[in-house]
């Protein structure tokens, strides 16, 4: 085979993008931790990170603490926040949530409206636009201020399209999404599936910056999951590694939204719950004691948190993760969190008492988890 030589201008890109990777996970360092740490030579980490801060991605943040004495000082550079601003879209199945961010993801607005599935999608994004821009407007925010727009969906997603092939719970049609706002907002858009895009958080921003090995759970509306091996995302060979939400609980069971039957989702997602609360109440012909009701509720509780245990754990068996890192509605009740940790480990009674981590990202409750994709595909795609 021929030898095509090195391609100078990719191995710059991607230097640059192990600086910045550095920098995120370690914070302010000075240019010479940089070159020892990365393996670059002084001379490249000084010239990448003037470029850098030509640029406004970096700056200069003042002398090391400790090296507040006589002799050459180190110079601390860190990932300059207030480079630009980055819009975060998140579709779920019932509210839609859009912020927008700096680059270190702290929220400087945010704003809701309802996911109408029964809406044409075209005109639901036209929606989600004029959100977008009075956002903008109403925060003084300039449209050259922000670098562009990051949308999570559930379901299949075509990033490199920008394209929603199928969010199940909402839409079953394709949606060309990043045209879609692209045309109103005038910004680039990224899409990704929403697990993918808390797996990319949580490397960024998360546990994944020390822990490499990592089964991101999400239960709430929706349940999913995300599988991080080597601090890099597994997608499978049709994009769909980590469904577990579409995993066959019960043979010949609840029609899903996916067009099978019996899927995890259809028995314990909190649609799945309330519905099954209901049923059992009346059955007792809707019982007034106050006792009897919440022994009926929690006992149908119970029966989720169990089922999701059992499958969780043939899940991750053949993965062997270092850490199973819970996220979503459900997880944030610490009793139900605690209640299913005790159920896993009847299945599985030697697992660590560290193996279960609550994620402690803000994306959980303010949705920011666009941040990182558009991040990954801004200035890490290297």
């Amino acid at each position: 085979m021929k030898y095509q030589g090195i391609n100078l201008e990719n191995v710059k890109l991607s230097n640059r993008s192990s600086i910045l990777l550095l920098l995120n996970n370690h914070g302010a360092m000075s240019r010479k931790d940089i070159a020892k740490t990365v393996g670059l030579t002084a001379a490249s980490v000084t010239q990448i990170c003037s470029e850098l801060m030509e640029e406004g991605v970096i700056v200069e943040l003042g002398e090391a603490a400790e090296e507040k004495r006589a002799g050459r000082k180190k110079i601390l550079v860190d990932i300059n926040p207030e480079y630009r601003n980055v819009l975060c879209i998140a579709v779920e199945s019932d509210t839609t949530y859009i912020a927008v961010t700096d680059m270190k993801g702290r929220v400087l607005c945010n704003d809701t409206l309802a996911t109408d599935k029964n809406a044409d999608p075209g005109r639901f994004f036209k929606k989600v636009t004029d959100v977008c821009l009075r956002l903008f407007k109403r925060h003084h925010i300039p449209g050259d201020k922000v670098l562009g727009a990051a949308v999570t969906l559930p379901g299949n997603v075509d990033r490199k399209k920008g394209v929603s092939l199928n969010t199940y719970s909402i839409w079953t049609e394709e949606i060309p999404v990043a045209d879609l706002l692209q045309k109103e907002l005038k910004l680039k858009v990224v899409v990704e599936n929403n697990l993918k895009a808390y797996a990319q958080s949580e490397i960024y921003f998360g546990l994944g910056r020390t822990v490499n090995d990592l089964f991101l759970l999400k239960w709430g509306p929706g349940v999913g999951a995300s599988i991080i091996i080597d601090g890099k995302i597994y997608q499978g060979s049709h994009k769909m590694a980590g469904e577990i939400g579409h995993i066959t609980a019960v043979q010949d069971g609840r029609s899903c939204n996916c067009g099978r039957k019996g899927c995890l989702e259809t028995y314990v997602s909190t649609r799945a719950l309330e519905e099954d609360v209901k049923t059992a109440l009346e059955k007792e012909n809707g019982t007034k004691d106050p006792a009897k009701k919440d022994a009926i509720i929690r006992s149908v509780i119970d029966r989720k948190i169990d089922m999701l245990a059992y499958h969780l754990k043939n899940s991750i068996t053949v993965l062997d993760p270092r850490n199973v890192v819970l996220i979503g509605y459900m997880f944030e009740k610490q009793d139900y969190m605690e209640r299913f940790i005790a159920a896993y480990r009847k299945y599985d009674p030697l697992v660590g008492d560290d193996f279960f981590v609550k994620s402690d990202l803000a994306v959980n409750n303010d949705h920011t988890e666009g941040l990182a994709v558009f991040f990954n595909e801004t200035f890490l795609a290297m």
